[in-house]
């Protein structure tokens, strides 16, 4: 079965803001298996470990009665007026699909109108390799430099987590420090987890095509 991207037109979430959201797979199972060998997947995950999945749950299950329904047309028609950009794979990993077809999902949202699509793999340095210039990379502070050298734009993990969040015990809260890679490049991190108020849909820092800071952080959450 071919891996589709099931897309809705608004969403309820704080931290980007009510724009179009895509999630990868209309199956959890296909979801998972994009999934299969990111060492997030089963510790720190905010999809897979947090809330977004029960909505992911659901689409599927909408998805089965009536496919038209998760097309990209479809949620970019349905969108808020005050929507400038799209996000993909939201649960999932966009490594599953062609370059040409990602180019497609870029091409479609900015031809709606849009500013354009903000889209992350976990995979920069395998099966997602194909998708640089279209996705950010993820990874750890470890592997920034090589990721940055080699032309990506990058989203760290970053060893703490945002204030007053409960869960990953283990994880210690920020205490508003800067990071830096080993090499010295220095990171941003997230607006939207440091100022109040800013969202993806205001800000667009990470939509990858765009010329701005190559190393974006993001605290667990």
């Amino acid at each position: 079965m071919k891996t589709k991207m099931l897309w809705v037109g608004t969403s309820k979430n704080p931290k980007t803001g009510n724009i179009p959201q895509g999630y990868v797979g209309q199956t959890i199972d296909l979801a998972k298996k994009s999934c299969d060998g990111c060492p997030l997947k089963e510790t720190t995950c905010y999809h897979w470990k947090g809330s977004s999945q029960m909505g992911h749950g659901s689409m599927t299950r909408g998805y089965a009665k009536d496919p038209k329904r998760y097309f990209l047309k479809n949620a970019l028609k349905n969108s808020v007026r005050s929507a400038k950009y799209a996000r993909g794979a939201v649960g999932g990993d966009p490594s599953i699909f062609s370059r040409k077809e990602v180019e497609g999902f870029h091409n479609e949202v900015k031809g709606f109108g849009l500013k354009g699509l903000i889209l992350y793999t976990h995979f920069p340095f395998g099966k997602g390799a194909h998708l640089k210039g279209l996705a950010l990379g993820s990874c750890d502070l470890v592997g920034a430099d090589a990721l940055v050298n080699d032309g990506w734009r990058v989203a760290i993990n970053l060893p703490m987590k945002e204030k007053g969040v409960k869960r990953h015990p283990d994880v210690p809260e920020w205490d508003g420090r800067g990071f830096t890679t080993p090499e010295g490049k220095k990171v941003v991190i997230c607006p939207a987890q440091t100022n109040r108020g800013v969202d993806c849909n205001n800000c667009g820092l990470c939509d990858p095509t765009k010329k701005a800071t190559a190393l974006i952080g993001f605290l667990v959450h």
